[in-house]
């Protein structure tokens, strides 16, 4: 088995939520209905994104997206086995064929990462662009960012611009908490201080 795993390093100092990842990753994939493989949320969670500090308003921001745990609770809980990790590229993936549609994978998921297509009963989920990758480009989401604030790359080469990236800034998982080891870092913004 292959200690490889691609992931992302998210730097939110410069995210504008301007929502061009979610639509590029929508439309390249073409992602059918009301689903969507990643979304924007403000940086404390809500649906609201103007925050005020003080006096004066602030706007934070953080994307979300399937992080490709390293122990994946869509996987262990998926009951065909349609849910399932890459040993080449630690990527999680769905295998339509075998998937039944139940949505364990969506109600187990800390991210809300795979979402069941009511039309075609199968759950769907970002892949991190494995087609595109596998040909030696940037996932959609990242070479679409206006502000140049996504990089993906192979985050168990500690000598990878993501590995570094992670080092340097002091770089953090989202809901680390839920003990999935998740391989999407985010580089948080500074608070701010009077």
């Amino acid at each position: 088995m292959s200690d490889t795993q691609y992931g992302m390093v998210i730097d939110l100092r410069g995210c504008m939520g301007c929502q061009t990842c979610v639509i590029s990753c929508k439309t390249s994939n073409e992602i059918a209905g009301e689903n969507y493989w990643s979304h924007v949320l403000d940086f404390y969670g809500n649906e609201t994104y103007m925050t005020s500090m003080d006096s004066s308003p602030s706007m934070k921001f953080r994307p979300i997206l399937c992080n490709h745990c390293e122990s994946p609770v869509c996987v262990t809980n998926c009951p065909t086995g349609a849910m399932h990790k890459s040993e080449e590229t630690g990527v999680v993936s769905v295998d339509q064929d075998i998937c039944i549609g139940c949505g364990t994978c969506e109600k187990s998921c800390p991210y809300g990462a795979p979402v069941v297509d009511a039309e075609r009963t199968v759950s769907t989920k970002c892949n991190l662009c494995a087609g595109r990758t596998a040909g030696g480009k940037d996932p959609y989401c990242v070479s679409s960012c206006p502000a140049r604030v996504r990089h993906y790359g192979d985050i168990s080469d500690s000598n990878s611009e993501v590995s570094k990236l992670i080092t340097e800034n002091d770089a953090q998982q989202f809901l680390p908490e839920n003990g999935t080891n998740p391989s999407v870092y985010y580089i948080l913004p500074k608070e701010k201080t009077e």
